[in-house]
C-alpha cells in the first residue's frame, strides 16, 4: 500500500499506525533539516519538502495518510481538502492532534509573561475555539497556523472535506494528551 506521513519531522516508526516494511511509505515535511534526518534515518522511503495545505501528488496517489501531531499547524480544512483529494477511493486517513490542555499548557509554561508569545498562545486559543465552533481555522499575521482539536471541530471539517467512517480515541503522548482521529474517503 502507498503511505503519505505528513508532517514526518526527522521520520518515526510507523508499525504503530499498522505501516509494514511492504508498504511504500512517502514522507512530507516543511523542515529540509528535519528531512535530511529522516532520509538518514529511514533510506527506505521517500522524502519531500511541501507543505500540507499543497500535496505535490496526483490524485487518488495514496491508499493511507498518517500524520502524528502535524495537523495543528496547518490551515486544516485546506489541509483536509489535499488529503481527501490524494486518497484513493476507500482510503484512510490517521491524525493524531492536541487538545486544548496541550495550549493551556503551552500558555502557561511558555508564553506568561513575555508579551509576543503570550499575543500568539491567545491567538491559539481563539483560533482553536473558532475551529470548535465552525471547523474552521485562521492564519496568524506571520502565516503561520495553529491551533488546538476537539471532536466537534474535526467532525465538522472532515464531513466539509468529504470524510466519512470517522472514529475519535482519546491517549498520551510524547507532547502530552492527544487524540486520533481516523476517517475514510467515501469509496464514491
Amino acid at each position: 500500500m502507498r503511505v503519505l506521513d505528513l508532517g514526518c519531522g526527522t521520520g518515526q516508526d510507523l508499525a504503530a499506525w499498522g505501516v509494514t516494511s511492504s508498504d511504500w511509505v512517502t514522507g512530507l515535511d516543511i523542515e529540509l533539516g528535519r528531512l535530511r534526518i529522516a532520509k538518514t534515518r529511514f533510506s527506505d522511503r521517500r522524502f519531500l519538502q511541501a507543505v500540507g495545505e499543497s500535496l505535490p501528488f496526483k490524485a487518488e496517489s495514496f491508499g493511507f495518510v498518517v500524520s502524528s501531531v502535524a495537523l495543528p499547524y496547518m490551515n486544516i480544512p485546506l489541509t483536509l481538502a489535499e488529503i481527501y483529494r490524494v486518497l484513493i477511493p476507500g482510503g484512510a486517513l490517521s491524525l493524531s492532534l492536541h487538545l486544548p490542555g496541550f495550549t493551556m499548557n503551552e500558555f502557561v509554561r511558555h508564553a506568561l509573561p513575555r508579551p509576543v508569545p503570550t499575543f500568539f498562545r491567545l491567538y491559539v486559543m481563539a483560533n482553536g475555539l473558532l475551529f470548535h465552533w465552525t471547523g474552521n481555522t485562521i492564519g496568524f499575521a506571520n502565516g503561520r497556523t495553529e491551533s488546538f482539536q476537539t471532536e466537534r471541530g474535526m467532525r465538522i471539517a472532515l464531513q466539509r472535506a468529504g470524510f466519512v467512517d470517522s472514529s475519535f480515541i482519546r491517549g498520551s503522548g510524547p507532547s502530552g494528551s492527544t487524540f486520533t482521529v481516523e476517517a475514510r474517503r467515501a469509496r464514491n
